[in-house]
């Protein structure tokens, strides 16, 4: 079979060619009356001529008209007839341009500025009044006369204070008590799923400082030596920090986060970066979904969950979480801990995921009040890099006479916890 037409089917083909041509041609000429100028002024001024042609009855002042169609061409809306046009206009000076220059001046000054500034726009400055200098610092009570116990458990679940006591008086090193919880991080987070990442090589490489700078004579303060954990929204170089999000499970920031300089440089050691929800969002996390230490057919909730379960479960003697909107108190109320929510400001939040900039706090999970004090007096105080962030003046909480305070409770308190503070005030 041939490759090319035949010579009858070609001549067929050019035979139609005329006839083609002039239909193609009368098309044209029909159409050319309906092609509208692209020019605005143009375009307007030739469906006005042509709204006139059809028989329609224009307004007298043509002109007015005119310009609206101007106006509604940068729309694409330049489509209405005359009649319609000035109807839209009629109702636009009656009706909105009224409500328009009304809710203007109700919140705009004259220059076009708003009269106060939008409560959708966060400014962290602060009102003039700052305190004098830095604030001072708690006089923490001393654990004297502690000693040690002879199992790793009882060790995993003493205060902060006595343990920080045992380390000055050499009852133990820096370097063992990193292995006891570290052992313990291992042993329990395959149930309690509380543990992204562990960071033992910078532990042991901060305990055994802690160790060399107490046999140099030089200590610290409370948190020499003792191991903690850290939300895994707060960003440690050379660790990942994954925000607990699959998007970001091998995200590495090489920030060092304001809140770990301080623990750092107060000799704290860092044994684990802890579980946060998904984005800062609930318990649930790439890696599953944290559970609760008293119950483990339960969950811890809140996205400090980690902080929150394994400072419960006496993985850490403590650890820093943050929260927007109850991200440390519901999973330190579910847990059976106790945390700290600080005020908005005190503690600063460079190297941290924001998740909400006009709410959100980092604060310390404990396992008791005076535990929760101490870390905070270690991390507050002003940001150099966080605007939102200031020395507030604290009163001392270990100054407090208890037996002078009035406590008020409701009807549906736990009495068992009525009592105890009726017994102690």
């Amino acid at each position: 079979m041939s490759s090319r037409p035949s010579t009858r089917f070609l001549a067929d083909s050019f035979a139609d060619l005329p006839s083609q041509f002039q239909a193609q041609q009368e098309l044209t000429n029909i159409n050319k009356s309906a092609i509208l100028p692209t020019c605005p002024c143009r375009r307007a001024a030739t469906l006005l001529e042509m709204d006139s042609k059809n028989g329609n009855e224009c307004p007298k002042n043509i002109t007015e008209a005119s310009q609206i169609r101007h106006g509604l061409t940068l729309l694409d809306a330049d489509f209405f007839k005359c009649k319609k046009v000035l109807e839209i206009a009629k109702g636009a000076k009656e009706f909105n341009i009224p409500i328009i220059r009304a809710n203007r001046k109700l919140v705009a000054s004259i220059n076009g500025g708003l009269h106060n500034p939008s409560p959708l726009v966060f400014n962290p400055e602060w009102s003039k009044e700052q305190s004098q200098g830095k604030a001072s610092r708690f006089n923490h009570p001393s654990a004297s006369g502690i000693q040690r116990p002879n199992n790793e458990e009882d060790i995993a679940f003493m205060s902060v204070l006595k343990l920080g006591e045992l380390i000055k008086k050499k009852q133990i090193t820096s370097e063992e008590l990193t292995g006891i919880f570290l052992k313990r991080l291992r042993r329990y987070n395959p149930v309690l799923e509380s543990v992204v990442s562990y960071t033992e090589d910078l532990a042991y490489q901060q305990a055994k400082e802690a160790d060399k700078l107490l046999s140099q004579g030089v200590h610290l303060g409370p948190l020499h030596g003792i191991p903690y954990g850290l939300k895994d929204i707060i960003s440690v170089p050379l660790y990942k920090t994954t925000w607990g999000s699959t998007t970001f499970k091998n995200q590495v920031l090489n920030i060092e986060a304001w809140v770990y300089k301080r623990l750092k440089s107060a000799g704290a050691v860092l044994v684990a970066k802890l579980v946060t929800g998904s984005l800062a969002y609930d318990d649930i996390w790439f890696g599953g979904r944290t559970r609760n230490p008293w119950n483990i057919e339960e969950f811890s909730t809140g996205s400090s969950a980690g902080p929150a379960a394994c400072t419960s479960a006496g993985m850490i003697p403590f650890a820093i979480g943050s929260e927007t909107a109850g991200s440390i108190t519901y999973p330190a109320s579910q847990c059976g801990v106790t945390a700290l929510r600080p005020t908005f400001g005190s503690v600063g939040r460079t190297g941290v995921m924001s998740l909400s900039e006009s709410l959100d706090k980092l604060g310390p999970f404990c396992r008791n009040a005076a535990d929760c004090a101490v870390i905070l007096d270690v991390i507050r105080g002003k940001d150099p890099d966080d605007l939102s962030s200031r020395d507030i003046p604290f009163g001392d909480p270990f100054s407090v006479d208890i037996t002078k305070l009035t406590v008020g409770y409701l009807d549906d308190a736990d009495m068992e916890v009525v009592h105890v503070l009726e017994s102690r005030c």
